[in-house]
């Protein structure tokens, strides 16, 4: 009986325990002050494409955040907030209260990811503050070759090379260069995009094809990249 009623103490103490911590992380959880960041770069991509916007050397993005508490959003309007890159305060107090967006270009020689960090100074006479990192790639080339293990048919191949995270607007603002082999060849139909491959019949199967693009900025000639593929002959 003895032992019943100490098991039974100390599975309520047990149980009593559980239930304060829980209710002190749920009144944490509720009342932690916590940034929503978002953000973009203002680079090329084909129209089709739904994935993130890469940022580049050279690009320009755009940051801005929500300050939530307690599930809603804080209004910073009379709040210090300072902005910066890579420990480079760039935005303070003196820009405005408030500053929830910013905007930057990356350096043309930047070589490592981009830290932003962002500050509140003075919300509930705390400093609370957040890091995101935004990573920089090389601007990119994809051939679209839409034949079935790489093996072309005899007759007329089309290939498309799409650009990806070039620091222009439109795509007039690129040069595209194809080669076949080594070779030189010419787009398709005035189309730089494009390249028309056409197979002789008398071609031997399981000839080896390379295919390479290589885009270029018109008004960068630091901004390039290239992309082959191989393919056979059936």
């Amino acid at each position: 009986m003895k032992n019943y009623k100490l098991k039974l103490k100390i599975s309520f103490f047990l149980l009593s325990t559980f239930y304060f911590l829980l209710s002190i992380f749920l009144v944490d959880a509720q009342t932690a002050p916590r940034f929503l960041t978002t953000w973009r770069s203002y680079n090329y991509t084909p129209s089709w494409y739904a994935g993130k916007v890469m940022a580049t050397r050279g690009s320009w993005v755009s940051v801005s955040f929500d300050f939530i508490n307690n599930g809603k959003i804080v209004d910073l309007s009379k709040n210090k907030v300072r902005w910066y890159i890579n420990d480079d305060l760039k935005r303070n107090e003196d820009d405005g209260l408030g500053i929830k967006n910013f905007y930057f270009g990356v350096d043309d020689y930047a070589r490592d990811d981009i830290n932003i960090r962002i500050v509140v100074v003075d919300y509930l006479n705390e400093q609370i503050s957040r890091i995101i990192t935004i990573p920089l790639v090389d601007s990119e080339v994809v051939i679209d070759a839409p034949y079935s293990g790489r093996r072309l048919p005899n007759g007329t191949n089309m290939f498309k090379a799409y650009p990806f995270f070039f620091n222009i607007e439109e795509l007039s603002k690129l040069s595209f260069n194809w080669t076949v082999n080594g070779r030189s060849a010419e787009s398709a139909f005035g189309i730089a995009d494009t390249l028309k491959l056409s197979i002789d019949n008398l071609a031997p199967s399981g000839f080896s094809i390379n295919i390479q693009a290589t885009i270029k900025n018109l008004a960068d000639e630091m901004e390039f990249a290239s992309s082959q593929i191989k393919l056979n002959v059936k």
